[in-house]
């Protein structure tokens, strides 16, 4: 399998610890919804971090294809720093794994990877590890080298049904709704939605990060 960035070990590393921080059905036995393993959120992680192999960088995709939108100079300037310092987190992230995985943390025991996690010098890495498993997981399938809208892409919530007539609530006395702003951009996935996986993001972080089990 070609990578951007990694490297095959690292890749396999990555892969593995992904799979811990965000399990599907092949990790967690029971699981219904896919996982980092499933959605291949290793593969969001190495285009980002070899984001600037290909021209124009992989960073902002144009819609739901496969072209991505070109940066700004100050972009282009911000996002080499960032993931400069991707890269180096990375890089001393997945060999800090290994050693505490008695070198070789992809084909460790479960136990052994776990225990490797929630090891106090990997409390940083893995915090990122886990915000990448989730953007890689439930965001869009174009970042991951997937420009067809897959499973893993949180749908949008419906709409309240209007209230039926005779309800409680006066039509007459009702508000009317508010036009929509011209300017405002539409959430990527709803405004519920978004709301709702940014305090699940926040929630689960603080789990992963204390080395809760529950």
């Amino acid at each position: 399998m070609t990578w951007l960035h990694f490297s095959g070990n690292q890749a396999e590393v990555v892969r593995e610890a992904m799979a811990l921080l965000v399990p599907g059905p092949t990790d967690l036995p029971g699981e219904q919804e896919p996982g980092a393993r499933e959605a291949d959120a290793v593969r969001y992680a190495d285009r980002l971090l070899g984001a600037f192999r290909t021209e124009p960088p992989l960073i902002y995709a144009a819609g739901s294809g496969s072209a991505h939108v070109p940066l700004s100079p100050e972009q282009r300037h911000g996002w080499l720093i960032r993931v400069r310092e991707l890269q180096d987190a990375y890089r001393q992230g997945t060999a800090l794994l290994d050693r505490l995985a008695d070198g070789d943390f992809a084909d460790a025991d479960p136990e052994v990877r776990h225990r490797a996690l929630r090891d106090p010098r990997a409390h940083t890495f893995r915090g990122l590890l886990f915000d990448h498993a989730i953007e890689g997981t439930y965001g869009d399938p174009v970042y991951r080298g997937r420009p067809a809208p897959g499973s893993t892409v949180l749908p949008t919530p419906p709409l309240p049904p209007p209230s039926a007539p005779g309800s409680t609530e006066s039509s007459e006395s009702a508000a009317p709704a508010p036009a929509p702003a011209q300017t405002a951009a539409p959430a990527p996935y709803g405004v519920e939605t978004t709301a709702l996986l940014r305090d699940f993001t926040a929630a689960a972080r603080r789990v992963v990060l204390g080395g809760d089990d529950g």
